[in-house]
């Protein structure tokens, strides 16, 4: 007998009464295989467009938990034993209960385990059901340009006026004790530590260049680590992720390493809105 898989898609209803649904998720459950897998966009681009005031960050918040339940599931194997063959109360008790949110998972279909290779069962199905995000136009590279950008208007937006715009038009240069290098870091501020802001975009087109710009930015930061010592000192690294998902790995590796760098904090772009919050409650 053919090994199977259950996979269910998870459904947006922006209003009951409409009856419109958008599929935003994706769950992938190996009973064999003891392992849990969720897929979802990271461009809501499309539900933006159709439903402005759609709440983006409770969503997301979803997407969070579901990810992370499905991870402590497949660390938990004896979990599947108990739902082996009742994949929906699998769903229902251990991962988002069906009530009348917005957001649900659909019917429970069940596959035939057509490889071995699980990732690729997994990018086969975010093609079938989920790739049109990544369909929007054109969306400009994501860039250390674009990324300090978007950090300075969401902090002028909630500091209302309270800093010059001079104020992120003068970076601070670094120069390491004992050598001839230098480093500008594009602003700074302080909540208790020497808060010293740098963007670092991933948005690149090859693994390799993530790669080298990842170790170039691990060198950087080990030079200056004496200097971060003495100041009491973090580098809040603004980071953002290529838009091509065969790329997604070789950036979450390059994203730890760094994250593994003494006083090195890393703030995704999905995070800049709160890290913004962060540093204007530091700086009113």
């Amino acid at each position: 007998m053919s090994s199977v898989f259950y996979y269910s898609v998870l459904q947006y209803r922006y209003a009951q009464s409409l009856g419109e649904v958008l599929n935003v998720g994706v769950l992938l459950l190996f009973p064999e295989q003891r392992q849990a897998v969720f897929l979802h966009p990271e461009r809501l681009g499309r539900i933006r467009k159709l439903y402005p005031k759609f709440a983006e960050k409770v969503i997301r918040s979803y997407f969070k938990g579901i990810v992370a339940r499905t991870k402590q599931l497949t660390k938990q194997p004896e979990i599947f034993a108990d739902y082996e063959a009742h994949p929906r109360q699998l769903i229902d008790n251990e991962i988002l209960i069906r009530d009348s949110s917005a957001l649900q998972f659909g019917e429970v279909k069940t596959s035939v385990l057509y490889t071995e290779d699980l990732s690729a069962i997994g990018e086969q199905f975010y093609k079938l059901y989920l790739s049109f995000y990544e369909e929007d136009e054109y969306r400009p590279r994501h860039d250390e340009t674009y990324l300090l950008k978007e950090y300075k208007q969401l902090l002028r937006q909630r500091l209302d006026g309270l800093l010059s715009r001079e104020a992120f038009e003068q970076p601070i240069t670094v120069k390491p004790e004992g050598t001839s290098f230098a480093y500008q870091f594009p602003f700074a501020w302080q909540n208790g530590s020497y808060n010293l802001v740098k963007p670092v975009s991933f948005d690149l087109k090859l693994e390799q260049s993530i790669n080298e710009k990842a170790t170039l930015n691990v060198g950087q930061f080990t030079v200056l680590n004496d200097y971060a010592e003495r100041r009491n000192a973090r580098f809040d690294v603004l980071v953002a992720r290529p838009k091509d998902r065969k790329l997604y790995k070789p950036y979450e590796q390059a994203v730890q390493l760094l994250a593994n760098q003494p006083r090195v904090n890393i703030i995704e772009e999905e995070k800049l809105d709160d890290y913004s919050q962060k540093t204007a409650e530091a700086l009113r």
